[in-house]
């Protein structure tokens, strides 16, 4: 029995007891008031008929209560709606388009189909994104990201109400779609799943079991209905792929940048690969910093451009103009930044006794009578000032005096001297650059200029050789630094030097880099006065380089080459001394010293290979960059306190991915065969964070590793860092401690894959049709389709819910049950009857 009282809120009976419970209470009930008529008689007061009216309404409330009306509020079932899963394709392939990329318009044609359908029909989704793996569609803000994808959770329609626009961009290098169906496919079933959307352009991998796996989703009976994205309208595309650039480099010197890109549909075509300084103001792009033409090949190819850098760090855009028809031109640039390197750069100045003192005394003549005349406006210049005046350098200027072992000019007292050159291997290898002016070799011993000579090949100093004075052939005779000059001294006949007209052979050469502007520092080159050279004459080698040359007949004055890692310059114009204070008061607008600028740029081209010069660990690898399969090979060289090479050290080689964001476990490196490995892993890559030891080279006294890369690359496997540490001493039980450190280094390793994603731009709309039609899905053109099948979805009502509460549990109802009897109780007791 119930009684309706509001629409969805209703009485019920629900009794406290059972019928036949009700029975046999009343049963009780009856025999008892028998018994008690029987033993005490009729009551004195059952003729005062007002008694009864309370204790009947006491009665009926009881009765009331004892049937357990209860108020039922009822709610209809929520309408339950087989879930949509949507399916994007978050390949980089996905950031082509024009005005629009596909990935901005598959997110734009899911919120049109939500927004058509309604907040009724548009929920009940979950939405995944595909690449190398499957993942749940995430914001970019969202914090879960930072962690491991398998603890990430999906972002589903119930919960947002929409596709949020502000999500991560599709940065994956492949697209496995295979992957991912084969993923879902255990999870969906026809009762609980209506459908997949898949949003791609069809560019995937292994599409005859992509093709297999929509066949199976079919007998399913959960259909795949496709988006195809993207237009092709374009007749190819131009993508930059990867960039090599040196992440550190010196200031004022010249360095090479190698952009790898990869083209489809434009074979043959021309196009110009630049380098493009932003500003760091206004982030505009100004003028190009290099540039060079290329022609188109079709497929995967390499440019390499050279650089100059300045005082500051820069950012740079690396720029490939674009080719009328490209689909996109969003993959044409890419942006890097160049560091400088602030280490000191130490150079070792040598000069002739002569030099000093003709400088000495003409400055102090000079200067009594520079008020008067106005002589020279330089006579404090020194190539130690020179060099000084720029923050980074630090020069120690050695005299030799009549051919004597060099020693350092005391600042208290020119006349006197103090210390020499250095005394070890080590010492002197704490130095980047070496300059002899007007001095030979002579005037070092046999040892020191065997140290130079390994200093010079070895750790990449730099050597510098001005004046005649220092050109002599018997100075040089049977000398180990002969064989390293980039001139022959044989058949020379220096004698002394004049003022010479000259002319720059090489102005593009570093060395010749005054201004900035090209234009003025053209001027400031032809504006060069004549030079101290010797009259003798040098033969330049084959191998170098003739920077300055003389007017008259045309023989060598400024010569450079590289020796091993090092590099030399020779010159037979005088650069020091009152050559340089002629050289600063003739050439160039005053107070402008633009003779002290061109030391500085010597010094800075000479010490380019010498950054790892103070090092006692040096590292290097067989290659600049590595392409999936190819094998790799660190080569490492240990210096001890002396400065000797040695093997006595243990090297030890950490592996870590470029990026902090690298989420994979694993290195594309492969662990090498016949290594034990204790660290538990089982994964034949190379896990992030193991190590490995360098094995001592049987061929010298350095180490080597040999490592193979894996051949399918995976997201992270664009490069990586291998830190290297060499250690002394006794190893400890620990896993990490493997002695005492004596020094380390890091290497960066460039991985250039060739992403499928690149290969071929233009979208596989046919494959997306298969797939519908094998899997009985839709080819959905417009979000009004996608509305509809949103709409068309069968539903079900769900059990109603029901809040039920005892309508019997009032206060106000025991309170008139306890009046009731109270009063009566009352009222028989006022009477006389109780």
């Amino acid at each position: 029995m119930m009684l309706l009282l509001i629409a969805g809120t209703y009485l019920s009976w629900m009794p406290v007891f059972s019928p036949l419970g009700i029975v046999a209470l009343a049963t009780c009930s009856l025999v008892v008031w028998l018994m008690l008529r029987f033993f005490l008689g009729k009551s004195t007061a059952q003729l005062q008929l007002g008694f009864w009216i309370p204790r009947t309404a006491a009665i009926i409330v009881l009765v009331i209560i004892a049937l357990g009306p209860t108020i039922v509020d009822e709610q209809m079932g929520a309408i339950m709606r087989p879930t949509m899963l949507y399916l994007f394709d978050g390949s980089q392939s996905m950031q082509l388009g024009q005005e629009q990329s596909r990935w901005d318009e598959s997110l734009a044609f899911v919120s049109s189909a939500q927004a058509n359908a309604g907040s009724t029909h548009g929920s009940d989704f979950e939405a995944f994104r595909f690449g190398h793996r499957l993942q749940p569609l995430q914001h970019t803000t969202d914090e879960r990201q930072q962690g491991d994808a398998a603890s990430l959770t999906m972002t589903s329609g119930a919960q947002t109400g929409n596709v949020d626009k502000s999500l991560a961009p599709p940065t994956a290098s492949d697209s496995r779609l295979s992957d991912a169906l084969r993923q879902l496919l255990p999870q969906v079933n026809a009762k609980q799943t209506a459908g997949v959307v898949l949003l791609s352009d069809g560019r995937v991998r292994a599409s005859e079991s992509v093709e297999r796996l929509a066949e199976y989703f079919g007998e399913s009976g959960v259909p795949i209905h496709v988006v195809p994205i993207g237009r092709a309208s374009g007749s190819g595309d131009v993508a930059i792929v990867s960039l090599v650039v040196p992440p550190r480099v010196r200031k004022y010197t010249e360095n090479e940048l190698q952009v790898f890109l990869r083209s489809f549909g434009f074979n043959g075509q021309r196009t110009t690969v630049r380098i493009l300084s932003r500003n760091k103001i206004s982030n505009e792009q100004s003028s190009s910093v290099a540039s060079v033409p290329i022609t188109l090949t079709g497929g995967a190819q390499s440019v390499s451009l050279t650089f100059r850098v300045n005082e500051q760090a820069e950012d740079y855009v690396v720029v490939v103009d674009p080719v009328q028809g490209e689909l996109t031109e969003r993959n044409n640039r890419v942006d890097a930044r160049v560091d400088i390197d602030r280490t000191k750069v130490r150079v070792l100045y040598i000069e002739s006794e002569v030099s000093t003192a003709q400088q000495g005394l003409l400055g102090r003549l000079l200067s009594l009578g520079e008020s008067a005349s106005g002589t020279s406006r330089n006579t404090a210049l020194t190539v130690q000032s020179a060099l000084q005046s720029d923050e980074d350098v630090q020069c120690t200027l050695l005299v030799s005096a009549g051919g004597a072992a060099p020693r350092t000019v005391s600042a208290d007292n020119p006349y006197g001297t103090t210390g020499g050159f250095p005394r070890s291997r080590a010492e002197l290898f704490a130095y980047d650059c070496v300059v002899l002016s007007n001095v030979g070799p002579n005037v070092l011993d046999q040892e020191q200029v065997q140290w130079l000579s390994q200093w010079i090949e070895g750790r990449g100093g730099g050597f510098v050789v001005t004046g005649s004075g220092a050109l002599s052939p018997t100075d040089w005779q049977d000398s180990p630094l002969l064989p390293l000059l980039p001139v022959s001294l044989d058949e020379s006949q220096l004698a002394f030097a004049q003022a010479t007209k000259v002319d720059i052979a090489e102005p593009l050469h570093p060395v010749w880099r005054l201004r900035l502007e090209q234009r003025l520092n053209g001027q400031l080159l032809d504006a060069l006065p004549n030079l101290s050279v010797s009259r003798g004459k040098v033969e330049a080698k084959p191998t170098s380089d003739v920077l300055v040359k003389r007017s008259d007949d045309g023989s060598s004055v400024m010569v450079t080459h590289r020796v091993g890692r090092g590099r030399v310059l020779v010159s037979t114009a005088a650069l020091g001394g009152r050559a340089l204070i002629d050289l600063a008061d003739n050439w160039g607008p005053q107070p402008e010293q633009v003779a002290a600028k061109l030391w500085r740029n010597i010094v800075y081209w000479a010490t380019e290979g010498s950054s790892t010069g103070r090092r006692r660990l040096v590292a290097e690898t067989d290659k600049r960059f590595y392409r999936p399969g190819e094998p790799l090979s660190v080569i490492a060289s240990a210096y001890d306190e002396a400065a000797r090479r040695t093997n006595k050290y243990r090297v030890w080689a950490m592996f870590e991915p470029a990026s902090l964001d690298e989420a994979s476990l694993y290195s594309p490196l492969l662990w090498p065969e016949g290594v034990a490995r204790e660290s538990g892993e089982v994964s034949p890559r190379l896990a992030w964070g193991e190590e490995l030891l360098l094995a001592p080279d049987l061929s010298g006294d350095g180490y080597r590793l040999n490592l193979l890369l894996s051949e399918t690359g995976g997201a992270g496997d664009s490069g990586m860092r291998i830190e290297m540490t060499a250690y002394e001493g006794d190893e400890s039980s620990s896993a990490f401690d493997h002695g005492t450190q004596v020094d380390s280094t890091s290497l960066a390793i460039h991985i250039l894959s060739d992403p499928f994603e690149q290969q071929n731009p233009l979208p596989n709309h046919e494959l997306m049709q298969r797939l519908a039609s094998l899997s009985g899905g839709q080819v959905l053109d417009s979000p009004g389709q996608l509305a509809k099948l949103l709409a068309d979805r069968p539903q079900a009502r769900g059990a109603p819910t029901r809040d039920v509460s005892p309508a019997w549990s009032k206060w106000w109802l025991w309170l008139a049950l306890l009046g009731l009897l109270s009063g009566e109780w009352i009222w028989r007791k006022l009477s006389g009857y109780a």
